[in-house]
């Protein structure tokens, strides 16, 4: 991994064609790896499987919205999940092409995982070069933390993509507006991940001086736009201000208060620094890029806009961690682009350390030689991907011995998801979605679903725990899931 100095311009040798290889193997190793587990590790989860319903409803009824009792909507759509329309309406007409399933939903998740890294390499090509950008892609394939984000229905991966689309078109392309357009998509997607992205540009923008106001104005414009079509999909939000006081409350505390103070939160979290692996590790490589900016500061002139932009994001986003219950999905932007700046630093720490050119470089790769073998090995071995069929084991069941029956599923979303519309009740209850929906043991008996499942007990009052055992007996148990028949 050579490293040479082009007057005051850091950039590694130019990669020949031969080098295509290992990033198709790169692509084909991600694939096929995902596939072996596709719909059970990580297992189908709580956000994920309101994603899915939302997706399946908009395809089925034209409603991004949760059903809560037989072909009844919610009427809360623009309040729910924390996953927005550029990925739920795309994956409603992947289901209307190849059918409703939780393999669809997670081949179309491993679609965009394929657009992401098509997305990273074409940034790192015009920031760095092609044996940059292959580095960086085998550090972000051998992630486990990239599967485990990836492959469930949520935003973070999307967004990342829209992201780095905005920073090709704001940084190179120089059009503020079509960056503006991808930063919404961004925000619309994952607003807790990607919406610190819009101060940290128009941040940059500032420090550059030269058009600030017209470059900040058709940034606005173009994020306007994903705003529209969001609005198009929810017109309610013209004409309810409880939708935008919701909307606040949630990204300001989307734990309400039942969970911990913000303060609580930030000791908690600064606390985990002491012994989080993951916290530790980042940190190492995040000080090996401030030294490579303190060794060369040519490095970080060239380079001023990705350190601005990376740098002021990752601030606000650590910000918004540290208040947050300290959930790692969070940060996943943030470690990529810790990546992003690792591997051209450690090529400028190792020609400071070592006079030979051969030794830094032979250091540097056996660097990158060692993080990569650790990553794929921790992958394999060690990593929390957390692996269950229960939810289909699960629906499998119910199929088998309830086709007929009416279900009520209690704070149970993924389960939820795969009930037809005209069969299913349904409540919700987490961190800033209280109450979706009535609890199917709060309905007289006449009105009582044939069967009810959950996961956790804990989500019935005494009355419905009494009225559960009354009308209700124990019919098989999967895993930690109950199915409850009536009797």
């Amino acid at each position: 991994m050579t490293v040479i100095l082009s007057g005051q311009k850091i950039m590694f040798k130019e990669i020949s064609w031969p080098f295509l290889i290992p990033i198709i193997a790169v692509f084909a190793f991600v694939n096929v790896y995902s596939f072996s587990t596709l719909t059970t590790k990580p297992a189908v989860w709580y956000d994920e499987g309101i994603n899915i319903e939302l997706a399946r409803n908009f395809y089925e009824f034209g409603k991004l919205d949760l059903v809560v009792e037989p072909l009844t909507f919610s009427g809360r759509g623009a309040n729910i999940g924390s996953t927005g329309y550029p990925v739920t309406i795309p994956l409603a007409g992947f289901f209307k092409a190849f059918g409703f399933g939780l393999a669809q939903a997670r081949i179309y998740m491993l679609l965009w995982i394929n657009i992401f890294l098509a997305c990273l390499f074409y940034f790192l090509k015009k920031t760095w070069d092609t044996r940059t950008a292959l580095i960086i892609l085998l550090l972000v394939a051998s992630f486990p933390s990239f599967y485990a984000n990836g492959r469930s229905v949520m935003g973070e991966i999307p967004g990342l993509a829209f992201i780095l689309l905005a920073l090709v078109w704001s940084f190179y392309k120089k059009n503020d507006f079509i960056a503006g357009v991808f930063l919404g998509l961004a925000v619309v997607s994952k607003p807790s991940v990607y919406a610190f992205f819009v101060p940290a540009l128009v941040l940059l923008f500032f420090l550059e001086k030269e058009k600030f106001f017209r470059k900040t104005i058709q940034l606005g414009l173009g994020a306007f736009v994903p705003f529209l079509f969001w609005a198009a999909v929810y017109p309610e939000v013209f004409s309810s201000f409880s939708v935008w006081q919701n909307l606040k409350s949630h990204f300001i505390n989307p734990y309400a208060a039942e969970a911990f103070t913000v303060i609580g939160n930030i000791q908690n979290n600064l606390a985990s620094f002491l012994y989080s692996p993951t916290l530790i590790y980042f940190s190492l490589f995040a000080a090996v890029i401030a030294l490579a900016g303190f060794l060369n500061r040519d490095f970080y002139k060239e380079n001023r806009a990705v350190f601005a932009v990376f740098g002021f994001y990752s601030l606000f986003q650590l910000f918004f961690f540290l208040k947050s219950l300290g959930y790692f999905r969070y940060l996943i932007a943030v470690q990529v682009f810790i990546f992003i700046l690792l591997v051209p630093s450690v090529g400028i720490v190792m020609e400071r350390l070592f006079s030979q050119r051969k030794y830094a470089d032979a250091l540097a790769a056996s660097f990158f030689a060692l993080i990569i073998l650790f990553q794929t090995a921790y992958l394999f071995t060690k990593a929390d991907l957390f692996y269950s069929s229960e939810i289909q084991e699960t629906f499998d069941y119910i199929q088998e011995n309830f086709s007929e029956s009416s279900v009520g599923v209690i704070n149970l979303p993924p389960l939820a998801s795969l009930v037809l519309a005209d069969k299913k009740f349904q409540t919700i209850s987490t961190y800033g979605l209280r109450d979706l929906g009535a609890n199917p043991l709060s309905f007289e008996r006449e009105k009582l679903p044939g069967i009810i499942v959950f996961d956790d007990s804990g989500f019935l009052t005494e009355e419905q725990k009494i009225k559960l055992a009354e009308f209700y007996g124990l019919n098989k148990a999967v895993g930690g899931i109950m199915i409850y028949e009536k009797r």
